[in-house]
């Protein structure tokens, strides 16, 4: 086998290589935003219902 079929190989190996990595690499970012935006709904969730809750106390305590 000649210097530049070997070369052709290994850089086509590489390239395989890599691809297979960045789909790996995709799939757990997308798995780390899905994540995030999750705490963020949860987040945003408990500053509702504590929002919420200051609102009700607030009209219980003007409506005595």
């Amino acid at each position: 086998m000649s210097k530049t079929e070997e070369y052709l190989i290994d850089t086509a190996d590489r390239c395989i290589r890599l691809a297979r990595a960045g789909r790996e690499i995709a799939a757990e970012l997308e798995a780390m935003s899905n994540d995030l935006m999750a705490k963020a709904v949860e987040i945003d969730s408990a500053k509702d219902r504590q929002e919420s809750d200051e609102r009700s106390g607030k009209k219980r305590a003007a409506g005595k």
